[in-house]
């Protein structure tokens, strides 16, 4: 019925080099990943103001949401802001720590938070994640019009997918977990080029796009990096070891929809704390006939053991699948 999905993401690449119809060697996927990241490297700029268009359901004339996102940027400092409609979310990031204010997770679960570094593969958190994995061989697949060259990170439990132009060497595409982001329209300016329109697909999740991406150099006081109140302390580091579930009772089937015949499936976001238990739950798929609601209500028993960074308990952010079927 449940299934967890750290909110860690992504990446793999395939190809092969030809000039003047003669094949060349294949790159190893580490120099794919080093060639896009000297194009994509944004540190020199810093520090830096990141802005974007953010567009919720593209193309969805009746579901279709604007907003805008902001990313303040100081090295290993940042504050990430995003306005769509009604919705206003701020995070700050300070060197391994995020500090996450309750009921804002669309930052996170859209992967939003990092999105200023989310094209330069040697910078992205999806390339940072703190497990093991080994590389699968490089192929070739047409993508984009480009023959792109593409590869799996292979980890115990997954495969992640990504792929990369090698001739402008960047990012094309990453895919991981339900979760696919392409990139598109790069630019260059100098050494430099970053994508003009970014999209993300997600299973349980409405489309977004970002566009009109645009770097402005800035002078940024130290008062930008003001952790928000009622902020959470999220650490990450090496070695980091996951939560471990200790009691997770499955959620009653909700009565009027079991008589109905429904069936559904509930995406949530969840804190869990020093303490094991989870402090936070926000379902971000919402539906008519109660399984949101029933869902939270359960979840907000589970307990675990704590995420640990060395032998010192950290509070961690994770979503869970929550599924409602009938036999």
């Amino acid at each position: 019925m449940k299934t967890f999905i750290p909110s860690l993401l992504l990446f793999g690449a395939t190809g092969l080099f030809t000039v003047a119809g003669v094949a060349q060697v294949v790159p190893t996927p580490q120099e794919l990943i080093d060639a896009a990241h000297k194009r994509a490297d944004a540190s020199q700029l810093v520090p830096y103001v990141f802005n974007a268009d953010v567009v919720v359901n593209p193309g969805d004339k009746k579901n279709e949401k604007t907003g805008r996102l902001t990313i303040s940027r100081d090295h290993n400092r940042a504050r990430v802001e995003l306005e769509i409609g009604d919705l206003r979310e701020t995070r700050v990031l300070l060197d391994d720590k995020a500090y996450v204010v309750p009921g804002q997770s669309l930052l996170s679960v859209a992967g939003l938070d990092r999105f200023d570094q989310i094209w330069d593969p040697a910078q992205s958190q999806a390339f940072h994640m703190r497990s093991k994995y080994k590389f699968g061989d490089v192929q070739r697949k047409r993508m984009h019009s480009v023959d792109a060259l593409c590869f799996d990170r292979i980890f115990e439990d997954r495969r992640d997918h990504v792929c990369f132009d090698p001739n402008r060497p960047k990012l094309l595409q990453e895919s991981s977990s339900g979760k696919t982001i392409e990139f598109f329209d790069f630019t260059s300016a100098g050494q430099m080029g970053d994508p003009r329109r970014v999209r993300i697909d997600q299973l349980r999740m409405p489309p977004i796009e970002v566009n009109n991406i645009a770097f402005t150099s800035a002078v940024l006081k130290d008062e930008v990096f003001t952790v928000p109140e009622r902020s959470i302390e999220l650490e990450t580091c090496d070695g980091l070891k996951p939560p471990q579930a200790t009691y997770t009772p499955e959620p009653e089937f909700p009565a009027e929809a079991r008589r109905k015949r429904k069936t559904g499936l509930v995406l949530l976001y969840i804190i869990i704390n020093k303490e094991g238990m989870v402090g936070t739950v926000q379902a971000m798929n919402s539906d008519r006939d109660g399984f949101d609601n029933n869902a939270k209500e359960k979840v907000k028993t589970w307990r675990f053991k704590p995420a640990a960074c060395g032998d010192h308990p950290v509070n961690t952010e994770m979503t869970v699948e929550v599924a409602y079927n009938l036999f």
